[in-house]
């Protein structure tokens, strides 16, 4: 799903980019001994599985004398080849072999802290001091068939995704989905943020649970108590540039009356009502949330009515994932308009 050509709001001159675990790529995308350049926050990364299977990301560019190294890199072992003179980086970075035996040069790649989880390889982006860097949790994923999984790019900032879970006031109008009821204030407890509410699809009463983990992973848990339903989605989303962002989906379900049926049977039949739901509800609805997305001026202040509450505790929330930048004249970053409509609200 893309969506190109389309018109936008006008970069704000300082970053847009926050912090936390963001996904580069599916795990499957990378096998060992490949070498790939990844767009990310308005630069670009090179990431490479060695030959033992562990992952690496790192800065683009050689210390030595500039080359690219996503632009004919190579993997020689646990070693990230130079294309231009052949030098071999370490997994630490550090240059560790030229050829002809002359000796290394004081050279380091720069190198991000990289992870794989529940087959996705993601990136921090932040700061690199461990008590900075939070975990990510561990999905409960027993009794599911083998995921759905789907990736999109899209134009707009990357917290129009995290948003949408907390403006019930758009369900009925754009999807269709009827008497939307958060059972509470969304919870904030350091980089996480979740909600619960119950909602009608297609006339059937469902519970929903969103757990937000920073700006770059939302997962959704969503349970229909007379089918015996019980589907989990997440949903990664990823800037790469000012106004561009993707974001790689993944989705399991399970229905509790199939349960007497073998395991080869049970998953075939679980997967095949995943991939109706996916592709016949899911990818439908993400379309029209897509199109208003890509339209729209997130910086506006918002006016908000009485019951969307819920969306300035996501705005005041996403604030701390963002570091201060100098002040541009007669302009706002996005996180001063965040914090600026914050403090209006309660003004």
């Amino acid at each position: 799903m893309t969506m190109s050509n389309l018109p936008h709001e006008k970069p704000t001159p300082s970053t847009l980019y926050p912090d936390g675990w963001f996904v580069l790529c599916f795990a499957s995308e990378l096998k060992p001994k490949a070498v790939k350049t990844v767009p990310f926050m308005g630069e670009e990364l090179v990431l490479y599985r060695t030959e033992s299977g562990a992952v690496r990301a790192v800065e683009p560019i050689c210390p030595h004398l500039g080359a690219h190294l996503g632009k004919g890199g190579k993997i020689v072992g646990e070693t990230l080849v130079c294309p231009f003179h052949h030098f071999a980086f370490a997994a630490d970075g550090h240059c560790q072999h030229t050829p002809g035996g002359i000796k290394p040069p004081q050279a380091r790649l720069a190198h991000r802290q990289v992870q794989e989880w529940n087959g996705l390889i993601l990136v921090w982006q932040g700061p690199d001091a461990p008590h900075a860097i939070w975990k990510l949790p561990d999905l409960e994923l027993a009794g599911f068939p083998p995921p759905l999984r789907g990736h999109h790019n899209a134009r707009g900032n990357l917290q129009n995704i995290g948003e949408n879970v907390f403006d019930i006031n758009h369900f009925a109008p754009l999807h269709g989905w009827m008497k939307a009821v958060i059972q509470h204030p969304p919870i904030a407890d350091g980089h996480q943020l979740t909600a619960q509410y119950t909602m009608e699809v297609l006339g059937l009463a469902i519970q929903m649970k969103m757990r937000l983990y920073g700006l770059g992973v939302i997962v959704v848990e969503v349970t229909q108590k007379r089918l015996g339903l019980h589907m989990m989605m997440m949903e990664t989303a990823t800037q790469i540039a000012p106004q561009q962002w993707t974001f790689k989906d993944f989705m399991v379900l399970r229905v509790e009356k199939l349960s007497k049926f073998p395991r080869w049977i049970r998953n075939t039949l679980n997967l095949a009502l995943a991939a109706a739901v996916y592709h016949f509800w899911y990818l439908i609805e993400a379309k029209k949330d897509l199109g208003i997305w890509a339209y729209r001026n997130y910086g506006v202040k918002p006016k908000l009515t009485v019951n969307e509450g819920p969306i300035m505790i996501f705005r005041n929330w996403a604030t701390q994932f963002y570091r201060p930048h100098e002040a541009v004249p007669e302009k706002q970053t996005l996180t001063e308009t965040l914090i600026a409509s914050t403090r209006d609200m309660h003004t």
